[in-house]
């Protein structure tokens, strides 16, 4: 079987930026929220309809993004992956045809098969799982797993009913907007590669998290059970996961030796419990924590990645790291991915 890895990273952010107070000032429901303070987020990007940004631009931008860090060309990909949550073709959200085939027509990839997979804010993962489980099979050499988050509408839906800090429409007020792009490929030595890749269900935790129509208007809204989200039993299970597939594999965490790791940004206070909760069923410390939080809030499936991207970016991340990613989607949907990363540093 061929292994396979993170062969490069793209990404796109929408155009304006929105500090946290000046989002709060479109808030038309009367509520009062110190979202700053509880999260961390000062800064966020929004997608502006008006500039002809939406999940499709977004998305074929850090498509295109990825492939300039590459040794491909679009026509080399065998397989593109959308795995957003939703999908925006200007105001009208989209089903059909898939977001992938519309991606693959913009960025020429006329040669790849493409599908589209929804996983909540798993969806990153679930794709690169898909695709990993591919190349290793040798069903296909080089594929593309494009996320683009456009979930500020659920944003909007909060800024116009969310009334207090109870709330279940507060965590809403986290999200913003992003694309990432990540080529998987075929593992050349040791030394970059995905390790493995693990995801699980738990179904008890399927009504904490919920995004749906609003009953009272037109909005979208997500309504959300942060308390029970961030309570330890829930707050643990990725430790949990991680821990029962290090034992398959005969290590422990601190065997792993890993450089980075990079939890779902949804808070400043949710990542170092979600930290805290790691150090406790390992055993051991954590590696040093990737934070984007506060300049890019919450971006849904697409928010590990944009981490990884903004240190990369930024020369933090030297080649040859060995990284875990962690995603928590939806209430009920767990991952780890560990990966050496090599040519993804460029």
């Amino acid at each position: 079987m061929s292994a396979a890895r993170l062969g490069a990273l793209g990404a796109a952010l929408p155009q304006r930026e929105y500090t946290t107070d000046e989002l709060l000032t479109r808030m038309s429901s009367g509520g009062q929220f110190d979202v700053e303070r509880i999260t961390g987020i000062r800064t966020r990007r929004m997608v502006d309809r008006s500039a002809g940004e939406d999940s499709l631009s977004l998305g074929a931008l850090a498509a295109q993004d990825c492939l300039a860090r590459s040794r491909y060309q679009a026509a080399d990909l065998d397989v593109i992956i959308s795995a957003g949550t939703t999908v925006h073709d200007g105001f009208h959200m989209v089903f059909e045809p898939a977001a992938a085939h519309e991606i693959a027509r913009r960025i020429g990839a006329d040669n790849a098969m493409a599908y589209d997979v929804v996983n909540a804010c798993g969806g990153t993962m679930t794709a690169i799982y898909l695709l990993e489980n591919m190349i290793r099979a040798g069903l296909v050499r080089t594929g593309m797993v494009v996320t683009a988050e456009i979930i500020s509408p659920v944003t909007e839906g909060a800024l116009a009913e969310a009334k207090g800090i109870r709330d279940l429409q507060f965590p809403a007020l986290t999200l913003a907007d992003a694309a990432v792009a990540v080529i998987v490929d075929r593992a050349e030595d040791e030394h970059d590669r995905i390790h493995y890749v693990d995801m699980i269900t738990s179904a008890e935790f399927s009504p904490l998290c919920i995004a749906k129509p609003s009953d009272a208007s037109e909005n979208m809204i997500m309504l959300t059970d942060n308390m029970t989200m961030q309570a330890a039993p829930r707050r643990e299970t990725w430790a949990k996961l991680h821990r029962d597939r290090l034992v398959k594999r005969g290590s422990t965490f601190a065997d792993e030796k890993f450089d980075f790791i990079v939890f779902h940004q949804l808070g400043v206070a949710f990542t170092e419990k979600l930290a805290e909760s790691g150090s406790k069923i390992h055993e051991a410390e954590m590696p040093q924590r990737l934070a984007t939080v506060h300049k890019y809030a919450n971006t849904g499936a697409s928010t590990h990645f944009l981490a990884l991207y903004d240190y990369i970016s930024r020369g933090e991340i030297p080649k040859g790291s060995k990284v875990c990613v962690v995603p928590t989607a939806s209430g009920m949907i767990f991952g780890v991915m560990s990966a050496t990363i090599d040519s993804l540093v460029g």
